[in-house]
């Protein structure tokens, strides 16, 4: 295991309060110098055991639900095939929304009816193929798209677990917001019209075809204000009450709570564990007055984000009017949520002497060093997170950004005609093992179509 170092974080607006955040540091400086010189820079890094013990503490934090539970891992966050495959041997379900996804997910050998399948398009064909694969369980998020998986369960033979995507319309204070009055994901309880959950709840239960299974939804990504779920849980239990006066037979099997444990990377966040002890009374009391449905959990971000690390080589560098800038081989190419949403990825500055030591100068950020990308764009610049450490920064020595797991490799994309990093992961048994070839210009030539006449 490399050196973790603990840094003491004090919130502004309450100086009582201190948060103690851990660099992932899974490498040693050395083992860094050997990496480099043989795949080169950017290089991305992935922990296995960090992902195993993310996932554990996630189902750990809902302990004192009363019901059966399961984690389920948004794909979308990192879809690299070896984190698939370390997820699955936890037992971890799969939340999919494309059938590339769920491509991938075969192609790991993960069995489909370890998965869920959320559509946004919820298309006819889209789900003549999730159910042809072998997905038993979908969430359907309009009455478009419940009639269109009717129509693909007829064509398939197949009666697939059924729930509803509801938007409960909460106030949600997070990062990115995906409940809202008016949004684009799932239905309301009572909308008005046939895209209301109660209309749709009523259809498939009268429906030969499909299987009711319960409700999903979510809130948003990076929450830290929790009683957005307390509401919610509130709504649905009115919703669900008023909805077995109709159909007292009715039974809920699933509740799907969607995702949003925060992650830190500039501010202090609540652990998973805190953040339940905000609602489990209320998660609990709903199970009790109407059945012990099974308690999915969802998460991507939370999951994959502190397991990787991003190498990047100082290039450059130049100094006036009191400020240095300090440019890497890396680009928001590599790392687009320091662009898109001015994400303040960790950093740290590391001296690569052979040593197994960090070199820890500071815990402050340094506001007269800015940090810039390879690219030829204005944008291209890294925002520092309050730990970032770039002090000592200088050409030949290498900038590691922390907490990349999540939305990072996914958008990796060939602007400027840039190629993707290959990715190294150290496994359980410490070993540093390549699970991703970097591209080359060849490579990107040929996928443009540079040999197509």
């Amino acid at each position: 295991m490399g050196e973790n170092f603990q840094i003491q974080l004090i919130e502004e607006k309450n100086l009582k309060t201190t948060n103690t955040y851990i660099l992932n540091r899974f490498v040693k400086p050395s083992q860094i110098l050997d990496l480099v010189s043989q795949y080169g820079t950017p290089l991305y890094l992935i922990d296995e055991n960090t992902l195993h013990s993310k996932a554990n503490e996630l189902l750990n934090a809902y302990g004192k639900y009363k019901g059966p539970k399961r984690i389920a891992y948004s794909v979308k966050a990192n879809f690299t095939p070896s984190i698939l495959r370390c997820f699955m041997k936890d037992g971890i379900t799969f939340d999919l929304t494309s059938l590339g996804e769920l491509y991938f997910l075969k192609k790991c050998n993960i069995e489909p009816e370890n998965a869920i399948y959320t559509s946004i398009t919820e298309e006819e064909e889209e789900y003549v193929q999730v159910l042809r694969n072998g997905i038993t369980k979908v969430v359907v998020s309009s009455f478009n798209g419940m009639t269109n998986l009717v129509k693909a369960a007829i064509k398939t033979n197949v009666k697939p677990q059924t729930l509803i995507r509801i938007n409960p319309e909460v106030n949600v204070q997070a990062e990115i917001r995906a409940s809202y009055k008016n949004g684009k994901f799932g239905v309301p309880f009572n909308g008005g019209t046939i895209d209301s959950a109660f209309k749709i709840v009523k259809h498939i239960v009268n429906n030969e075809f499909l299987n009711f299974d319960g409700f999903h939804f979510h809130l948003g990504s990076q929450i830290t204000n929790f009683s957005c779920y307390s509401n919610t849980f509130s709504k649905l239990h009115g919703f669900i009450s008023k909805i077995k006066k109709e159909i007292p037979s009715i039974n809920i099997s699933t509740l799907d709570i969607g995702g949003g444990t925060p992650v830190f990377y500039d501010q202090p966040v609540p652990t998973p564990k805190q953040m339940t002890e905000n609602y489990i009374n209320k998660l609990n009391q709903l199970a009790d007055d109407h059945g012990r449905f099974e308690l999915i959990i969802e998460s991507g971000r939370f999951l994959v984000a502190e397991s990787s690390i991003l190498l990047s080589r100082i290039v450059n560098t130049k100094e006036y009017n009191g400020h240095k800038i300090v440019i890497v081989d890396a680009g928001y190419h590599v790392l687009l949520d320091s662009a898109l949403m001015k994400q303040e990825y960790p950093q740290e500055v590391i001296d690569i002497d052979n040593s197994d030591i960090y070199n820890i100068k500071s815990n402050l950020s340094s506001k007269n060093i800015h940090l810039a990308g390879r690219l030829c764009d204005t944008c291209d610049v890294f925002p520092q997170s309050r730990i970032s450490n770039l002090n000592n920064a200088s050409t030949g020595n290498y900038i590691s950004f922390y907490n990349v797991g999540a939305y990072s490799i996914v958008f990796n994309m060939p602007f400027h005609c840039q190629t993707k990093p290959p990715i190294v992961m150290k496994t359980s048994s410490g070993d540093l093992k390549l699970i991703r070839k970097g591209t080359t210009f060849e490579n990107l030539f040929e996928e443009e179509g540079g040999y197509i006449l």
